[in-house]
């Protein structure tokens, strides 16, 4: 069954800038590729308390933060940025959980 609505998920970092910009492109190549719908964002971290998504993908650095202080279904932490393979595994079956 397709999804209906697009899943939001968050690309964030410690600034917001380079590293959120670059997830951010690479999460939407991914689940653009993949067929799922998604409005993808940047954040940095001082917005954790007001962030809002499906998933939100940042660095091992600062997922335990977003973890307790944003309100996300999942946390996907990637250890290595530019490692566009270990970024579709981990954003996949987060997607999947999402989706039961």
């Amino acid at each position: 069954m397709a999804r209906k609505q697009p899943i939001r998920v968050v690309a964030a970092c410690g600034l917001g800038t380079g590293t959120a910009l670059y997830l951010k492109m690479t999460v939407e190549e991914i689940l653009k590729k993949a067929g799922i719908p998604a409005v993808v964002e940047t954040a940095d971290a001082s917005l954790a308390p007001t962030i809002t998504a499906d998933i939100i993908v940042t660095g091992p650095d600062l997922a335990e933060m977003f973890r307790q202080r944003a309100r996300a279904r999942e946390i996907v932490a990637v250890t290595n940025y530019g490692n566009r393979a270990e970024i579709q595994e981990k954003l996949l079956a987060a997607v999947q959980r999402l989706e039961g």
